[in-house]
């Protein structure tokens, strides 16, 4: 009798605590690696991000183009600073550096429900951003969470089209000897041919014109012209005047085009021991180079530099080696922040704080009903609370 009432109490002991287990357990998060087995069982998958990491360089080229009448420039308007040759000049406009998410194939998940309600919430597609998070504070989450693209402009600026006539009238005298009625009679004829102008004629032409141009506009502003016009057409006429005059004198002294080249890399870092990346060569004269030639001396190397700043991540990574309880409850990321830079030779363009989700610590809530809202940037929890 004595050895049945043990048994029975052991009995109930053992049944007390596979009750006791079912209760403190009610769903089970089960890492997937390559050693998982099957699974049988209802559930769901998720995987926490990481984060590669863009560059854009945008390079300004600025090509200084010599105006066809640039040999009169200094002779017939009296200018000397004016493009002599054809040249380009190069110069890195702006470096930005952007994060782009993705799942971690390390850190994916299955959650395994035990007849468990839970409601999660997904990130572009399995990336997990929420558990038991009501509608409502998750749009106000994803609200906060819109990012903005800058995208770049270019203008360009050319030769205007100012044609001029290019014939000119010129009258020759020819004189011819005659016989007439036995006598010899000298005559002469006025022919007019139409010649081809000489670029120097051309040049005349288009500096008489700047100069008429100019007095056109004294007399509308002095008040000498015939007609009273109002206000605003003087000024759309002096904003026309102005305008031709630009445009005749840009063919003596020359234009600028300016346009805009834009470069993007981007790059998966996954080995914290190599975070240095050689982008592409930029100068002054020629501008991006591949990386492949290496003929040009006077090319410079961009460089993308991610430099680790996890001492707190090891903190507490060294802290929880110390923490024995087996937890298999929702797994969340502690990312490693880092200093990316880059530079131009030993010139910094650019310089940001971003996290790295990849070379952080991962860690594991114990599988308490709770309301959780993790960042899908990069894995963190943003607010926790228990349900009751």
């Amino acid at each position: 009798m004595k050895k049945l009432f043990i048994t029975v109490i052991g009995l109930s002991i053992v049944l007390t605590s596979c009750n006791i287990s079912t209760r403190l357990v009610p769903f089970q998060v089960i890492p997937i690696t390559e050693q998982t087995g099957p699974i049988h069982s209802t559930g769901k998958f998720y995987a926490l991000p990481r984060q590669s990491v863009g560059v854009d360089i945008v390079v300004r080229k600025q090509e200084f183009i010599r105006g066809p009448y640039a040999q009169f420039a200094e002779r017939l308007l009296g200018v000397t600073n004016f493009v002599r040759e054809d040249y380009s000049i190069f110069s890195i406009e702006n470096v930005s550096v952007s994060q782009r998410i993705e799942p971690d194939p390390s850190q994916i998940f299955f959650v395994q429900f035990n007849d468990s309600e839970l409601a999660l919430e997904y990130y572009d597609g399995l990336i997990i951003s929420s558990v038991n998070v009501p509608s409502v504070e998750l749009t106000e989450a994803k609200r906060r969470n819109l990012e903005r693209r800058i995208i770049q402009a270019s203008q360009t600026a050319d030769f205007p089209i100012a044609p001029t006539f290019n014939l000119i009238e010129q009258q020759d005298t020819l004189f011819f000897q005659q016989l007439v009625d036995t006598e010899i009679v000298q005559r002469f004829e006025v022919r007019t041919l139409q010649t081809t102008k000489t670029p120097f004629q051309r040049a005349q032409e288009i500096v008489a014109n700047i100069a008429q141009i100019r007095e056109d506009r004294n007399r509308l502003l002095t008040g000498f012209q015939e007609v009273n016009y109002e206000y605003a057409a003087i000024r759309y006429m002096n904003e026309e005047f102005n305008r031709m005059e630009d445009e005749y004198i840009r063919l003596f002294t020359g234009t600028v085009k300016v346009s805009y080249e834009v470069v993007r890399f981007e790059f998966m870092p996954t080995n914290r021991n190599n975070l240095t990346f050689n982008l592409i060569r930029f100068s002054e004269d020629y501008g991006l180079l591949s990386m492949e030639n290496r003929g040009e001396p006077d090319f410079e190397t961009i460089t993308l530099n991610i430099l680790l700043q996890d001492d707190i991540v090891s903190n507490i990574q060294r802290f929880s080696q110390n923490i024995r309880l087996r937890q298999t409850g929702f797994h969340y990321r502690i990312p490693s922040p880092a200093l990316v830079t880059v530079k131009l030779g030993s010139q910094l363009l650019h310089s940001q704080q971003m996290p790295f989700s990849q070379f952080g610590i991962t860690q594991s809530l114990a599988p308490d009903h709770l309301q959780i809202d993790f960042s899908p940037q990069t894995g963190e929890i943003r607010s926790i609370r228990t349900i009751d």
